[in-house]
């Protein structure tokens, strides 16, 4: 019976190291692709707020707790330490109850972030020509996306170039370089010159709305599989500890038979090295008048 526990107690140990080692894995993972994320929401942080940015903020910050929690459980799993397999556990459960509330958080703030991006979008529009940063936000997305205004190339209609300013001109409107989508190179003697035969027709809006949720989409698949890792890891933790709790338990109660029964076989062997208790006589009160 003793050796089936023992035996039990080594499968969820070595079965908690490999779960510690896939978490070294995933944790590495999950910093990459927040770093990715928060690196595309930077190239449009213009046309968003800044919570947008706490998702993938919170995710590399999971990432990070998890590559030092990992040590805790190894070190635990590996020295046979109640204490620091019950830390891991319980870290592994806080950290878990946070996703659970980000995760519910995030999805609640989707409407928010479309909302936010069409009033941004479309603000922004009419600072093209009057704010470099406008214009660096807007020229990123449409060269990167391959769009052009916010619903389509027609919003530049309402938005009238500066004298002498480069752009494109199309069907009575200008547009900007950036939504050339064909151009054709001319040298003429010492100059080049570029002529665009097609613009992006669609809008910036939809593009830019499906690249936010897709990096939220892909955000939240890592959260989830780090979930999953996490519940494995909080069971198996926890059977650990209560594993070794009774394995020590054991070990001392066998401890202790094995001292009680070398004492009492020294006693026997060695009788006239007893003590024998003296017997004391008391007489009974008629003795003593006798």
């Amino acid at each position: 019976m003793t050796q089936q526990k023992e035996l039990g107690m080594k499968c969820i140990k070595y079965m908690l190291l490999c779960i510690t080692a896939i978490f070294v894995l995933t944790s590495a993972l999950t910093i990459s692709v927040g770093t990715t994320i928060y690196a595309i929401y930077h190239d449009i942080s213009f046309f968003l707020s800044p919570y947008a940015f706490s998702p993938a903020i919170f995710v590399i910050a999971i990432g990070v707790i998890m590559l030092f929690v990992s040590l805790f459980g190894c070190i635990g799993a590996l020295k046979e330490s109640t204490c620091l397999v019950n830390i891991f556990a319980v870290i592994l459960s806080i950290v878990f109850i946070l996703e659970i509330a980000a995760a519910i958080t995030a999805y609640s703030l989707r409407s928010e972030v479309s909302q936010f991006l069409d009033k941004k979008l479309r603000e922004a529009l009419p600072l093209y020509y009057q704010h470099a940063e406008a214009q660096d936000a807007f020229d990123f997305i449409q060269y990167e996306l391959n769009c052009c205004g916010v619903d389509s190339y027609m919003d530049w209609h309402a938005v009238d170039p500066p004298t002498g300013g480069t752009g494109i001109s199309f069907a009575n409107l200008t547009v900007p370089d950036s939504c050339c989508a064909q151009s054709h190179m001319t040298v003429v003697g010492e100059e080049t010159i570029v002529e665009c035969h097609k613009i992006y027709a669609n809008g910036c809006l939809p593009r830019v709305y499906y690249l936010v949720n897709q990096s939220a989409g892909l955000l939240g698949a890592g959260a989830l599989t780090i979930c999953f890792i996490q519940i494995i890891g909080i069971v198996f933790s926890f059977s650990l500890a209560s594993s070794i709790r009774k394995a020590k338990i054991e070990r001392e109660r066998r401890r202790w038979e094995i001292q009680e029964r070398m004492i009492n076989a020294h006693t026997s062997l060695n009788p006239n090295n007893e003590k024998v208790a003296p017997v004391v006589y008391v007489p009974f009160q008629g003795q003593a008048g006798a």
